[in-house]
């Protein structure tokens, strides 16, 4: 079902220009020249992210009357810009001269490529469809608009810091330069960390869990610098806690912040040592339970269930009843329509506007060429999101990987270039951390996507290279999992399940991103065989290592320790058929460094103090995960610090 957000700003898009969903509503281009066709319905297949995309297109005798979209194994939510936005656009200019829509490239590929085939059919002339231009955007009257509060990017912190700023009394316009809301937030796995005690009741406190928690006992306070009275803090929590006899998971948010602090205290190739501000990850820890709350009032609805995503320590991860990120990117479109928010998608910000040493508002340019200059007379959030999509920058700034290659894939849009931080920083703002990026190591190896896999809680995961053998511990931070990842045979590795650490998939399941497992077979981003030996003839591992492997790793399970790789851990063995092998490779996940920001999300100058009416949420600024991202984290940031960002603005004099 397409998802209810996406369906409204395509309807508000359609009759200006930017997206034509009919041909009644916005005005037609007729063909010209000698292009024919023979009338009816034909239907053509793409092959899109997951498998074939259905397209059904409509001639009369002289254009294309309609295109509709069938059975496909697209994203939804990733690919609806593309899936709706691409036959709009091609039967109002009449033209497959159609530019592919940004972040959903293989989606809009699909249709073009279906599209063209059934012009075939037709008897119609592909080429020169291709080469005929449609009706060409025309550049408008300069806009100006004067309003309390000017958010810049319409991912998860920037509608959050909408709704949150119009919660707050403000007039607020957010501003976009993709054709639809959603950046990187509609495209993550939707994993949101907070301690929750009443679903984490429902967790068992088990052996290796307790363990790790005896671990801190033995930690000096004096090591964690101003992170120290935090841990003293949580080891008296964890005393009590073992003193009480409780079997059920213990968690608090002084344990939260120290694995936070602890999962991103890195040294960098130069040897220089980060960590994450104690104010800001105290914020985040104390805020992502709030926050949580906060957007089930907004309508978000959350599952019972906890688990721990891929390199979050901890069992603390929320996951919504929407499928990846697009429940928080609909449920506060949805909120930011009603409070009055202003969207202006297909808008680029350009330059932060300084008067005096005050942030007062942004210039932008639309894309068919037109200026905006947008007044704030509160402020200006910067929630662009970070450079994962850059590659020169990434390379430019990276101290902390051996190499950073410009051809490494990466789960972001691609619309994350970094316009922010360069906006923030000519504007004055200090940047920290820019150095580290996290990779993340299970992404798809060719799209670099999360999605097109099939697995559970990282407890259960079990990584093996092209030898059938384990060389991690799979519950490890994301960065040493990567690493590890690229030291194997042309960086490639799979994650093995068994019917049970998968999800009991059935015939016509679809796995947590909306894709249809039994396409992923057939396409071969996963393998299943009725036996390890089955899946090691499949992939062309040695005959008996990936069965000697998982035996060996089922016996680590019962005995509650692994003696190679250290995992403490443990999801349920791998025991029962059919078995799953998902191939993967690590690809840029996050990056890490951004604009300095305080608790109060206002953005800091070269000397640290606050650049009046400037604020930032998200991956857009540094400081909170240092050298390393918990999973898990990133979501609770944007939503705390979006919401921060924007309660702050709406009340600045």
């Amino acid at each position: 079902m397409r998802n209810r957000a996406f369906k409204w700003l395509l309807v508000s898009l359609a009759c200006i220009g930017l997206v034509a969903v009919s041909l009644s509503g916005c005005g037609t281009v007729e063909p010209t020249g000698s292009a024919t066709y023979t009338p009816g319905t034909y239907t053509a297949v793409g092959q899109g992210n997951f498998g074939d995309v259905e397209v059904s297109v409509t001639f009369s005798a002289a254009r294309i009357v309609s295109i509709a979209i069938g059975k496909n194994s697209e994203t939804a939510g990733l690919s609806d810009p593309a899936l709706d936005g691409i036959p709009a656009a091609i039967v109002k200019g009449q033209t497959l001269a159609v530019d592919t829509v940004s972040g959903a490239s293989h989606s809009s590929e699909a249709v073009l490529s279906a599209v063209a085939d059934c012009v075939r059919q037709a008897g119609g002339d592909v080429e020169a469809l291709k080469a005929k231009k449609g009706a060409k955007a025309t550049k408008g009257a300069r806009i100006e608009k004067s309003v309390d509060v000017v958010i810049v990017g319409g991912g998860g912190a920037g509608l959050a810091a909408a709704v949150s700023a119009a919660q707050n009394g403000a007039k607020v316009v957010l501003i976009e330069k993709a054709s639809a809301l959603g950046g990187n937030t509609i495209r993550a796995g939707g994993a949101y960390n907070a301690v929750d005690p009443s679903r984490q009741r429902a967790v068992k406190m088990t052996a290796p869990l307790l363990g790790d928690l005896k671990s801190f006992l033995d930690m000096d306070e004096k090591s964690f610098g101003e992170f120290g009275p935090t841990l003293a803090t949580l080891k008296g929590q964890i005393r009590d806690y073992i003193a009480s006899g409780s079997s059920v998971l213990f968690d608090s948010v002084e344990l939260h912040a120290i694995q936070t602090y602890l999962g991103g205290k890195r040294v960098d190739l130069r040897g220089n040592e980060i960590h994450g501000d104690l104010e800001l990850v105290k914020t985040l820890t104390s805020g992502s339970p709030e926050a949580l709350r906060w957007l089930e009032s907004l309508g978000l609805t959350f599952k019972d269930e906890i688990s721990t995503v891929l390199g979050a320590l901890w069992p603390r991860t929320h996951g919504s009843t929407y499928h990846v990120g697009t429940g928080f990117i609909s449920v506060l479109a949805d909120n930011a329509a009603r409070l009055g928010v202003e969207i202006m998608l297909d808008t680029k910000a350009d330059e932060v506007i300084v008067e005096k040493g005050r942030v007062v508002g942004v210039k932008a340019t639309k894309a068919d060429g037109t200026p905006v200059v947008l007044k704030a007379s509160k402020g200006v959030v910067m929630a662009t999101g970070g450079y994962g999509a850059n590659p020169e920058m990434r390379a430019e700034y990276n101290t902390y990987w051996p190499s950073m290659p410009l051809a490494m894939p990466t789960t972001n849009t691609a619309n994350a270039t970094g316009d922010g931080i360069v906006m923030g920083e000519k504007a004055g703002a200090k940047l920290v951390g820019m150095g580290f990026v996290q990779l993340m190591p299970s992404s798809h190896p060719v799209s670099g996507a999360l999605s097109g896999g099939l697995w559970g809680s990282a407890e259960s995961q079990v990584f093996v290279n092209k030898q059938g053998k384990r060389f991690v511990n799979e519950y490890a931070e994301r960065d040493v999992l990567a690493s590890a990842a690229l030291k194997q045979t042309d960086g490639i590795f799979y994650i093995i399940c068994d019917q049970v650490t998968a999800g009991n998939p059935q015939p016509g399941s679809k796995n947590g991103w909306g894709d249809d497992v039994d396409t992923l077979v057939k396409n071969h981003d996963v393998y299943k065989a009725d036996t390890l030996a089955g899946l090691e003839q499949q992939i062309g591992m040695p005959a008996g290592s990936l069965s000697s492997e998982i035996a060996r790793y089922n016996g680590y399970i019962a005995a509650g320790a692994d003696p190679d790789f250290g995992k403490r851990n443990f999801g349920t063995p791998l025991l029962t058929p059919p078995f799953y092998a998902t191939i993967r490779s690590p690809s840029v996940h996050h990056t890490m460094g951004g604009l300095a920001i305080d608790a109060s999300a206002r953005v800091l100058g070269a000397s640290g103090e606050a650049i009046p009416g400037f604020y930032a949420a998200g991956e857009v600024t540094g400081g909170i995960h240092a050298g390393n991202r918990l999973g898990g984290n990133a979501i609770a940031d944007i939503m705390v610090f979006g919401r921060i960002a924007g309660a702050s603005a709406a009340a600045t004099k």
